[in-house]
């Protein structure tokens, strides 16, 4: 079995439509069990998804505690060998999470998976990195990426000369879009709550690489994501959560130890 954790905030109707979409996505007839904690909304989220899918496990937080800790609650009531874990704004298309589960049942030492990702108009949203240097940050995080946008090092940590049509081993994928084997899991364990938003995947492939698990960019499981960033558009809280939880990362990780490092 399959369990499925979608950590909900305030996007009722995303959530609707991914649920709707994963029951429709598997024409295997594979068991799903679908888990939506609910990270204090405050808004009419519960209630519209026991209306709509009262089969649909709902565990409401009291408090948002952040993206990790929802997750977390997820994975403690999932029962599944499989652990699935999706964002609400992800539209799974028909036969990928077979193709996911096949795939790890084909690569015993692939702790966690992930989609390929698409826009909503159908191009690639590339989703796999290569591991973050002090340079890679400094070209994503500051002016210096918009003034070489070009740069040989940036493109290599996103990737982008990567074709995304043939399975690969990555150093980390983000955490839109992933599956993880329950045995990874309990080696490995859940994701870090120290990170309130961004960088729990970060760390949470790093730590699955350090355990001797391999992290897989799967293309042939496809899905839609329709990826509003928080991040964008000035400074606000998710930006504050951005820039605390990588300064998290680089200390939990030190620096040199890190930057020299290969998997």
């Amino acid at each position: 079995m399959v369990s499925v954790v979608i950590v909900n905030f305030r996007t009722p109707d995303d959530l609707l439509r991914l649920i709707e979409s994963l029951k429709a996505g598997t024409p295997t007839g594979r068991p799903l069990e679908i888990i939506v904690v609910d990270n204090a909304s405050g808004d009419d989220s519960p209630a519209k998804l026991r209306a709509a899918h009262p089969d649909v496990q709902l565990i409401e937080s009291p408090s948002n505690r952040g993206f990790a800790a929802g997750v977390n609650l997820g994975l403690a009531r999932a029962t599944g060998e499989h652990l699935l874990i999706l964002n609400p704004d992800i539209v799974v298309h028909p036969g990928s999470i077979d193709t996911l589960v096949d795939f790890m049942a084909a690569h015993p030492q692939a702790g966690l998976v992930a989609a390929k990702l698409l826009n909503p108009d159908g191009t690639l949203q590339p989703t796999c990195r290569t591991r973050y240097t002090l340079k890679t940050i400094l070209l994503r995080r500051t002016i210096l990426g918009r003034l070489f946008p070009n740069d040989r090092t940036l493109r290599e940590h996103l990737m982008l000369d990567y074709d995304h049509a043939t399975p690969r081993n990555v150093d980390w994928v983000a955490g839109a879009c992933l599956m993880v084997r329950r045995e990874a899991l309990e080696e490995v364990g859940p994701m870090d709550e120290r990170y309130f938003l961004y960088f729990e995947d970060v760390d949470w492939c790093t730590r699955m690489h350090r355990r001797g698990w391999g992290v897989w960019y799967v293309p042939g499981a496809v899905m839609t994501h329709g990826y509003r960033r928080a991040s964008a558009g000035g400074f606000n809280r998710a930006t504050q959560a951005h820039a605390e939880s990588l300064l998290r990362f680089w200390e939990k990780w030190s620096a040199v130890l890190y930057l020299a490092r290969r998997y």
